[in-house]
């Protein structure tokens, strides 16, 4: 797998139609499992259920049927990992080297030369798993019900920054019309964003809506909904967050339909083939090959990782995969029958350290704005200790920054600060007006109150932040820091956000390799840009009650973006986000610790046309881009 992905440059095949080479005419074969089903009249055959010509998939070796693929889930909020094994069927996708963006459900598209509509031609003959054709009656629903103001959920499709609307043309043809030019469009649904568009089948989801169903507000009450949006989401919502993969009735492109629902009273989650999944193989062979998906859901990483070495997980890269396990799993390999692959994230930092920018308490404020406090604090760093003692040596000092991978990355920007000098960071924190201490050594604010940072972290989701938290507290101690760490669970960890309940927060470093689609951490870009959620939310027209005008610097920054999203050249993009980093660079505005070192993946002996190398992140949600239909076990 090339390791030089050239980020940007997916976008440049987004001006021009695409189309699908037609294979060959062969004698289409399904899976044992449905013979006796179409004896009997229940399916009708292969053919009849597969388009005229289907998504040919290509793979290292043609598979046999049968099997189940296991795989563990992390407690009850990980839909996650469905996007990133099951639900990746959107209009368009990634290559597996996330190179180019190629067809998947529309097999060609055209742009206008300004970049501001899009006709799409979707692939004709391709059904949803209740044997319903999909058609563009269906994308226009999607875009109908997210931009209905009562439905809570939002995406693309209803940004106030940028209007669309939907031209249906006919069953397999519409136009996507914007109000300004969208370069990155095609980038952007080739990612989980582009799910959200493929994921409601208006047949089923309308008699949820009451402009189609005038008891809708009545049947969700009646259901014990307060509203019928809130039935709508839990019924068929899509979005990583929201998406509960607890209907199985919900009609589904995918290759496998969920069999056993994704809910708080189930151990597992199961899924079952989807006998109208519309991709086959070089011969014809109908995908996908494993009969059946188990999700073994659990609260404990540590029973997660007991499964892998018995030998009871079949592929995971998720959760369990750490540095801190990878001896154990390494010598492993030969009683749990497995081996390990390569992964290599996306993201640039192994900690993010969020202060609140714009902090309700406006000592805090002004202190976390000071550049020169956050400088202080990211000299009084020993990242050499924690990459030592976490990591078992594995990275490099590093900031939140495009990792060297990157075409855009900048050195100046990853390596800035990142010197362990307690005495220049003792030099900035005076200059920051911290020049005075109590009796315990921690310095004073303005106020007289002693410098104490709360520090959320979800240690359930990475074991390894409170190991490097527990060591950054004795070495921001030593420089007169006090920090409190406040382990707290995702959900509690989301809604501190809009109150703006909180003075930091640790995330991983998003944007080290897609760094033009996830800049959160290079300026306010989006909700996750916790370090200045209200400068985003004044941003993006969302939240407009806590929304607030953001420093000058950052709105050149989102100037700079607003035109980098309605530039078509790819080369262009990436010399508007090196401008955007140069004002990063300046102002400094997140703290990093280390480089995110290589990965690994627990593969099973037998499994084969798994992915020995790829790429991690959640814009290209591996392993789903690696086409798991393909794999089988010899």
């Amino acid at each position: 797998m090339r390791k030089d992905r050239l980020l940007g440059l997916t976008g440049s095949v987004a001006m021009a139609a695409l189309l699908v080479a037609v294979g060959p005419t062969w004698a289409q074969q399904q899976a044992p499992v449905f013979d006796a089903r179409v004896e009997s009249g229940e399916l009708p055959p292969v053919a009849e259920r597969l388009p005229a010509e289907p998504q040919v998939v290509e793979a290292d070796s043609i598979g046999t049927y049968g099997g189940t693929w296991r795989m563990g889930m992390r407690g009850g909020g990980d839909n996650g990992m469905i996007v990133k094994t099951v639900a990746y069927e959107g209009l368009v996708r990634f290559d597996r080297n996330w190179q180019e963006v190629k067809p998947n459900i529309a097999v060609a598209w055209e742009a206008s030369e300004d970049g501001k509509e899009y006709t799409f031609t979707l692939r004709e003959g391709v059904k949803w798993s209740d044997g319903t054709p999909f058609t563009s009656e269906d994308i226009a629903f999607a875009v109908e019900l997210y931009q209905d103001p009562e439905y809570p959920a939002s995406s693309w499709i209803d940004n106030p920054n940028n209007k669309m609307s939907i031209e249906v043309i006919d069953p397999v043809t519409f136009k996507l019309i914007f109000e300004k030019p969208n370069g990155m469009l095609l980038d952007q649904m080739a990612g989980t964003d582009g799910l959200h568009i493929t994921s409601l089948q208006k047949a089923y989801c309308s008699q949820f809506y009451p402009k189609y169903n005038e008891n809708a507000g009545a049947e969700a009450e009646a259901a014990g909904f307060t509203s019928w949006a809130l039935r709508m989401e839990d019924r068929c919502a899509w979005g990583w967050e929201t998406i509960r993969f607890a209907n199985p009735d919900l009609p589904t492109l995918y290759a496998w339909t969920i069999e056993t629902p994704y809910t708080a009273n189930n151990a597992r989650v199961t899924w079952q083939r989807n006998p109208y999944y519309w991709k086959v193989d070089t011969e014809g062979n109908q995908l996908p090959y494993i009969d059946t998906l188990e999700m073994r859901v659990s609260e404990s990483t540590e029973e997660l990782t007991l499964l892998a070495l018995n030998g009871e997980i079949d592929f995971q890269e998720r959760h369990i995969t750490t540095n801190i396990n990878k001896p154990l799993f390494f010598d492993g390999q030969e009683q749990g029958d497995y081996h390990l692959g390569e992964v290599i994230p996306s993201t640039s930092n192994t900690m993010v350290i969020q202060l609140n920018l714009n902090h309700s308490d406006p000592v805090k404020r002004a202190l976390f704005q000071n550049k020169d406090f956050r400088i202080g604090l990211s000299h009084a760093i020993d990242r050499q200790e924690i990459i030592d003692v976490v990591f078992t040596g594995q990275g490099e000092p590093y900031q939140v920054a495009p990792r060297p991978q990157s075409p855009l990355y900048n050195e100046q920007l990853a390596k800035q600060y990142t010197e362990f000098d307690p005495d220049l960071a003792a030099q900035h924190l005076d200059a920051a007006g911290l020049t005075q201490t109590n009796g315990d050594g921690i310095r004073l604010m303005s106020n007289g109150q002693p410098v104490a940072i709360k520090m959320d972290v979800i240690s359930a989701l990475r074991p390894e932040w409170t190991d490097m938290l527990e060591i950054l507290q004795l070495q921001l101690g030593a420089a007169g820091i006090k920090l409190d760490i406040n382990n707290i669970d995702r959900t509690l960890f989301y809604e501190k956000r809009p109150g703006n309940e909180y003075d930091a927060q640790i995330w991983a470093g998003d944007g080290g390799l897609e760094v033009i689609q996830e800049p959160r951490y290079y300026f306010p870009f989006s909700a996750e840009s916790v370090w200045a959620y209200k400068w985003q939310a004044w941003y993006n027209g969302t939240e407009t009650e806590i929304a607030e005008e953001p420093a000058d610097w950052a709105k050149q920054q989102m100037k700079l973006y607003t035109e980098l999203r309605a530039t078509p050249d790819a080369e262009q993009r990436n010399e508007l986000m090196r401008q955007i980093l140069a004002i990063t660079q300046e102002q400094f505005p997140v703290i990093g610790v280390s480089l995110m070192p290589d990965g690994y993946s627990i593969i099973k002996n037998n499994l084969r046309n798994a992915p020995e190398s790829m790429f991690n992140a959640w814009l290209f949600p591996t392993p789903a881009p690696m086409d798991p239909p393909t794999w089988y076990f010899e």
